[in-house]
Parts: structure tokens; C-alpha cells; sequence
């Protein structure tokens, strides 16, 4: 994938799809930034792993869409630091229709808290900032997506845009807070005790 259509949702979603990845493109991202925002740098050798146990069941990726992956990543890394606020999120384009869009914006969250949650297992550690955060990340995996709205439609898409906007904020406070901190750090034990 050349560098301009690397945040192509429709690119990604043919690119996961062909490869037999059962993970949409959303979760792809979504994982990867929450573990970037949970404290696992971008040269991380256990990074890639940790992807393919959640979205591929631990198995690789082809070496093509690998290259592409780590790429992703990079680009993710960049933007999260840049401090220019320019991070946006792989989700489909406003051309598509507003339910397939919500339900992306749903799966990027979710994969989003896992990849937190993978590095940040205690969420007493962090700041209050970033616990409520995660609390309103994880209010926006609640949205019913099958509930008939009176709004108008362009009501509606200033609500998706604004929740959008609140969920980058998020992203930012994670980041910042506990991202910035541990990028140099590997992943933390999976195991429970």
C-alpha cells in the first residue's frame, strides 16, 4: 500500500479480508493505537505479536500486509507524538452510510481498550485523567446502533463527528499521560495471578 492510501479504510478492509484476518480494519487500528497509548513503543519486537494474538489467533500475517502493519504502526506512532494533534482514526469515509461508520467508530473503541488494557492492567496506576478517559471510551461501546433516531440526518452526523472528536481526545489524554511515560518498555505479563 503505497503511503497515501495507508489510512485507506476500503484498502485495509480488502487487504485484512484477503488475508483471511477475521479482525476489521477499525479493530486493527484501534489495537494498535491503544497499545502505542498504553505504553508499547512502535520498535517493540513483541508489538507484532501482540497483534496477531488478538486479531489473528496468533497466527503471521503474510509478508505483504506485515510490511504494511509495521507501517501502519509507524505512521500511528508519528502522528500520536507529533503533538500536532493531527491522529485520526481508521474508520470508514463519510461517504458511507452512518450506521457502517458507528459501528466502526464501536470496534475501533473496543479494540482500542483491549490494547490498553494489555499494558495497563491496573488502572490505579494512572492518572484520574485517564481513568475517566477509559470511562468514556467505554460509554461510546455502548452505543445502540439499532435505535431509530427522530434527529435529522445531518444531526446526526454532527453528533458522530463530535463523538469523534471526544474519542481522539481521549486517545490524546492516554497517550500523553501514560503512552509518552512507557514507549520504551515491553508489554506486560498476560498471565493472571
Amino acid at each position: 500500500m503505497p503511503g497515501s492510501l495507508i489510512h485507506s479504510y476500503d484498502r485495509w478492509s480488502t487487504a485484512l479480508e484477503q488475508a483471511h484476518v477475521m479482525a476489521s480494519a477499525a479493530e486493527l487500528h484501534g489495537l494498535m493505537s491503544g497499545l502505542l497509548s498504553g505504553g508499547l513503543s512502535a520498535k517493540s519486537a513483541d508489538f507484532i505479536a501482540v497483534l496477531y494474538d488478538f486479531l489473528n489467533d496468533g497466527q503471521a500475517l503474510p509478508a505483504a500486509l506485515k510490511a504494511d502493519v509495521q507501517q501502519l504502526i509507524s505512521n500511528t506512532a508519528i502522528s500520536l507524538q507529533s503533538g500536532e494533534y493531527d491522529f485520526a482514526l481508521l474508520l470508514p469515509n463519510e461517504d458511507d452510510a452512518l450506521v457502517e461508520r458507528l459501528e466502526a467508530m464501536v470496534e475501533w473503541t473496543q479494540a482500542f481498550l483491549v490494547g490498553f488494557a494489555v499494558q495497563q492492567t491496573d488502572l490505579s496506576l494512572v492518572s484520574e485523567d485517564v481513568r475517566e478517559a477509559v470511562e468514556q471510551l467505554t460509554e461510546v461501546t455502548k452505543v445502540d446502533l439499532t435505535t431509530s433516531s427522530d434527529s435529522s440526518a445531518e444531526e446526526n452526523e454532527e453528533a458522530y463527528y463530535m463523538v469523534l472528536e471526544h474519542i481522539r481526545l481521549m486517545v490524546f489524554s492516554c497517550f500523553n499521560d501514560v503512552g509518552q511515560k512507557f514507549q520504551d518498555k515491553g508489554p506486560v505479563s498476560k498471565t493472571l495471578h
